[in-house]
């Protein structure tokens, strides 16, 4: 875990690099995908959304992390392939984006997650 300082644009920027944004989900989605068949099975998106997204809360309960991943599946579909994983992504990202505003926000996050692959993308394009 890292401590970061980042704002809506930083979140919005990758999400506009096309290009950037699809090779990080694909990279996510490939270690995700467990058993190889290009598409992610409720349980893999469980074991591992976690790890590229913060979903689940020491404080939230086991009730409403269900919840959260109910409402995914319904959205999303039971097997996600690399493309609704992306939208996915892109949608947790843009609510995140909207919730923080223009504000400032200092945030522990994982190293290697995909709000640092934000931060890291923001630093690589000089902004």
């Amino acid at each position: 875990m890292i401590e970061t300082v980042f704002t809506s644009q930083t979140l919005m920027g990758l999400i506009s690099d096309t290009k950037s944004f699809e090779s990080i989900t694909n990279d996510y989605f490939q270690i995700l995908d467990l058993d190889k068949n290009g598409m992610l099975s409720p349980s893999e998106l469980r074991q591992g959304l976690n790890r590229v997204v913060a979903v689940e809360s020491e404080v939230a309960s086991g009730e409403e992390t269900d919840n959260v991943y109910k409402a995914i599946f319904e959205r999303f579909g039971e097997n996600l392939v690399p493309e609704k994983f992306r939208d996915l992504l892109a949608e947790v990202l843009t609510a995140m984006a909207r919730a923080f505003g223009k504000s400032p926000v200092i945030m522990v996050v994982h190293h290697n997650g995909l709000i640092m692959k934000a931060v890291q993308h923001e630093t690589e394009q000089g902004k």
